[in-house]
């Protein structure tokens, strides 16, 4: 890869899409950021792990196919291989390969370059990338990334996972690896990773992290600001998705969705109800668990005994009057689960 060529190539980035953008899609000055660092490592064939996580709905997709797509048009007379990973085949690995076949049909010029083989496979020439899912019982070893790997919404992937069969295919050519994602909980790959990454970059000063907030992303994108005010004034700054999804702040693993203040809004004083009384209004919640279709009666058993419940819970729905709140209160009257029962 000449100078000149790199040079060229970085030039998809800063000029208007009229001259040289890919797919008609004007990335971004917080993804151009991202997107330069990545394709020049890869490039430089530096080694280097990045991570980038950015708010729910702010462009990391559409990025990390604009990536893609670029990789394997520059490296289309090599024998290139990429892989990205994601926690699951469907939806997600689907998506993915459906936004870099938006690039590609967008371009006129890659409308008839690229092909799509076995069904998870993406080709330019002779450069290849492979879509996996991660999820605990996908069997994926053998893969290699000699160029790429990624890891998409890492904080959903498994630590086991990544270790035993997913980092290993870019061991013998110490391809670039990217852990996109958004923020969760300090315990996820994707949490183990930026720490990493970070003293990485106390080390040697080079860029491998880029956490963004819904403050930033709002800088450049008015509607998305006044989307996520929104979201605020319903759920509240402090709300669990509000922190992860749109600021990036990780919360306690093990106070997870429910911290002890959270809960202890959830107790009530009355009494447990078996019967219904008349004028009131009652909701039956029903939360469907995985049935075994030959259960009997002694669970130890079960094919897997330790599975999750179908769990009904009955409401009393009564009408809040205060001003402040004006929504319902639900209290919960009854509660009944089912282990390795059949649903009908």
């Amino acid at each position: 890869m000449t100078e000149e060529h790199i040079h060229n190539f970085f030039l998809i980035f800063d000029h208007p899409p009229s001259s040289t953008e890919l797919s008609g899609i004007v990335l971004r000055g917080y993804q151009r950021a991202v997107a330069d660092a990545i394709t020049r490592a890869v490039m430089e064939k530096r080694g280097l792990s990045f991570v980038v996580i950015f708010p729910r709905q702010s462009g990391k997709n559409v990025l990390q196919a604009q990536i893609e797509a670029h990789l394997l048009t520059i490296y289309s007379q090599t024998d290139a291989e990429m892989v990205k990973v994601s926690p699951t085949w469907k939806p997600q690995s689907l998506n993915a390969m459906r936004r870099l076949e938006r690039v590609f049909k967008k371009n006129k010029s890659l409308r008839n370059l690229w092909s799509r083989r076995s069904g998870y496979i993406y080709q330019v020439g002779s450069a290849m990338l492979y879509f996996f899912s991660g999820s605990p019982t996908s069997s994926i070893v053998g893969a290699t990334a000699s160029l790429l790997l990624e890891c998409d919404e890492a904080q959903d992937i498994q630590i086991s996972k990544y270790d035993k069969e997913i980092a290993p295919m870019a061991a013998s050519t110490n391809a670039t690896r990217v852990f996109w994602g958004t923020a969760w909980t300090s315990k996820t790959l994707l949490a183990r990773e930026l720490r990493a990454a970070r003293l990485q970059e106390q080390a040697d000063g080079i860029q491998r992290t880029w956490v963004l907030t819904a403050d930033q992303v709002g800088e450049e994108v008015p509607a998305y600001k006044k989307f996520v005010e929104e979201q605020i004034a319903r759920l509240g700054r402090n709300n669990p998705l509000v922190k992860t999804q749109y600021f990036s702040e990780e919360i306690d693993a093990e106070g997870g969705m429910f911290p002890l203040q959270r809960q202890a809004l959830m107790r009530g004083a009355h009494s447990r109800q078996v019967e219904p009384i008349a004028g009131r209004m009652y909701a039956f919640c029903i939360d469907v668990a995985g049935q075994d279709e030959g259960a009997i009666a002694d669970l130890e058993e079960l094919s897997n005994p330790k599975r999750d419940s179908t769990v009904l819970t009955i409401f009393e729905l009564e009408v809040n009057t205060d001003p402040l709140i004006m929504k319902p209160i639900y209290k919960v009257l009854y509660r009944f689960s089912w282990v390795g029962v059949k649903h009908s």
